[in-house]
């Protein structure tokens, strides 16, 4: 099973009392929920069904746990079997069986999987674990974090998973560790991690109900853009990459039938701005695949005039099939920072990469754009 660095947080905790701006927003009951968050994918995940306590293990969802760590999920309701693909791993789990099978493998969980409220829910460091993800949990937030360096103390967008509707994604973030929600830049300090998830836990239950949300969703992409059963591995395209730029070192991604995943190099600039200047530099971009059109992007900046200063980014997108546009986010970890970049704070920003070229050329914020990367 391939795996990546993935992080997922999912809050969910009791709702309290509160009034949003649209005629439809009603008092919610308090309710009993046993987490205040889980985390994966650099994202905050809620859910309108809720983890309970079983025998002293905390049960969960499967649907979002699975879909976060980039699988597509199937139901069976005639043999209560729920399947789970991703990048040719085939994972089945039958209601009421202990043992999950991973490419016809068995792989025992502590606990069977179960329904409650038409749900399937599993045990969930069990299932985490089962699909090779460390689990942490902190006893200070009530919360549990899925994925390598474990960080609570940081701000992340709401991910809310409907069961009849489309999954969304807020357009701000919120930090549980400070009890703050950021809007544009306006940042707000409550006075618990139980009111500043109520608040956000409102507005989307407000939101399904009328279709207006008081802090800003959209919808969050899941469109594949090729659907596979299994990875297939292509001969990489003919490139107007430079055979001098060609890294092909422990970094490099090989080309798959995903148009997108792959390797990526443009040249660049880095502006340091305390000096006013700019600095050519080389930028790699390596793209692997989350699943449901979801992407995870190490960036690599190398500076022109000093092969041994470089440093690394990560961010996650999506592929906008209206766009045919690689949606990525603000970066969420810089690492590696060697030389000229020690100390410097660097960051890739959010923003568009249009494909071109017969999705051979990726083009920042707009067709031919004079910033590009090309696949090589």
């Amino acid at each position: 099973m391939k795996k990546t660095k993935r992080y997922f947080i999912l809050f969910l905790s009791l709702v309290m009392l509160l009034s949003t701006v649209n005629v439809f927003a009603v008092r919610h009951k308090e309710r009993d929920i046993a987490l205040n968050g889980i985390i994966v994918n650099d994202h905050i995940v809620y859910s309108d069904v809720y983890p309970y306590i079983k025998n002293s293990r905390t049960y969960v969802p499967i649907r979002f746990i699975a879909e976060e760590l980039g699988y597509d999920v199937k139901w069976d309701g005639a043999n209560k079997k729920v399947t789970m693909t991703s990048d040719g791993t085939t994972v089945e789990l039958t209601i009421g069986s202990n043992k999950m099978m991973v490419n016809g493998k068995a792989v025992l969980l502590d606990a069977p999987a179960e329904i409650r409220d038409d749900r399937t829910f599993v045990p969930l460091r069990a299932i985490a674990e089962a699909f090779g993800e460390k689990v942490d949990y902190s006893s200070d937030y009530r919360a549990v974090y899925i994925g390598d360096n474990p960080k609570y103390n940081a701000f992340y967008k709401v991910v809310y998973y409907y069961e009849k509707k489309e999954t969304v994604i807020s357009e701000y973030t919120i930090n549980i560790a400070t009890y703050k929600m950021d809007v544009n830049g306006n940042v707000t300090r409550f006075g618990s991690i139980k009111e500043l998830v109520n608040v956000v836990y409102d507005d989307f239950y407000d939101y399904g109900v009328s279709g207006v949300s008081k802090y800003g969703v959209t919808t969050y992409k899941t469109q594949y853009i090729q659907p596979k059963e299994e990875v297939k591995y292509v001969k990489a395209p003919k490139t107007n990459v430079a055979k001098e730029k060609q890294l092909k070192d422990a970094y490099y991604v090989v080309s798959t039938d995903d148009i997108l995943v792959g390797s990526w190099y443009g040249p660049g600039g880095y502006n340091d701005y305390d000096n006013g200047v700019t600095y050519p530099t080389d930028r790699y971009t390596y793209i692997t695949s989350l699943g449901n059109g979801r992407y995870k992007l190490t960036n690599r900046v190398i500076l022109g005039s000093d092969k041994n200063s470089e440093y690394f980014t990560e961010q996650y997108g999506y592929y906008d099939k209206n766009k045919n546009a690689l949606v990525v986010e603000k970066s969420h970890s810089t690492y590696g920072e060697k030389g000229y970049f020690e100390g410097m704070n660097s960051e890739s920003l959010a923003g568009e990469y249009y494909l071109e070229n017969s999705y051979t050329k990726l083009s920042w914020k707009k067709v031919g754009s004079s910033y590009y990367m090309d696949k090589y």
